[in-house]
């Protein structure tokens, strides 16, 4: 493991003697990771972004082993997010509404059903980013607004530099509005496209993931760099 990564464009925040001491608890290194990533805002504007990971919780009612995911809630800043700020929804649960989706059209609706798939009643309310991380699989998933990847998203030919940048590794989506088909969506591109490291959403934003926090911090941070050079 490299401690003493650098990047020229990017600030390289991680600190393992801090990381060390959460490192039995998933939830907390969540926080940790969104914090130094919302603290340069080269890498996503005050209240953007989105960043989520997975446990395995106990059900209360059934006593069997559920995965969660916890992710920042609604209206809230990663740079300053607190487990107050989290929501936590079943995942099972969350995937489960494709049964009743009806289309874009039926968005509205979607969000609302959001609320029956919460795990913590504590929960700041989900966001209509919720699909976005909960359609994809990985365990750690940062959504991000960097000034350089918002740069090639937004230009004419963003899907032809984003292949000349990342040949195969990172996947391009159209821009479409935040909500549970665009959650469809980049389950889709994941299939069609395995082994990627990301995904570039036009005109809007970034996705990374990884099996750590701190793989996603560095995924992350590293498809930034490669976006800035």
């Amino acid at each position: 493991m490299n401690l003493t990564k650098s990047f020229k464009h990017v600030d390289y925040l991680w600190d393992f003697e801090k990381s060390e001491l959460l490192k039995n608890d998933e939830v907390a290194l969540l926080l940790y990771r969104s914090n130094i990533l919302g603290s340069d805002l080269r890498i996503t504007n005050y209240g953007g972004g989105n960043t989520s990971c997975r446990t395995t919780e106990i059900d209360p009612l059934t006593g069997e082993s559920k995965e969660i995911m916890w992710i920042k809630g609604s209206g809230g800043d990663i740079g300053t997010l607190t487990r107050e700020g989290l929501a936590a929804l079943y995942v099972n649960r969350l995937r489960s509404l494709k049964k009743s989706y009806k289309g874009l059209s039926d968005e509205d609706r979607l969000v609302g059903l959001f609320q029956h798939c919460i795990y913590d009643f504590d929960s700041k309310a989900p966001s209509i980013d919720t699909p976005l991380h909960g359609m994809l699989p990985f365990k750690h998933i940062d959504h991000l607004h960097p000034d350089a990847v918002i740069a090639i998203a937004a230009a004419a030919n963003g899907e032809k530099i984003t292949k000349e940048i990342w040949g195969g590794t990172i996947a391009w989506l159209p821009w479409q509005r935040p909500g549970f088909d665009l959650g469809l969506q980049l389950e889709s591109c994941l299939a069609k496209n395995p082994g990627i490291r990301g995904i570039i959403l036009g005109s809007h934003g970034l996705f990374t993931w990884g099996d750590t926090s701190y793989d996603c911090y560095m995924n992350s941070l590293e498809v930034i760099e490669m976006a800035s050079s």
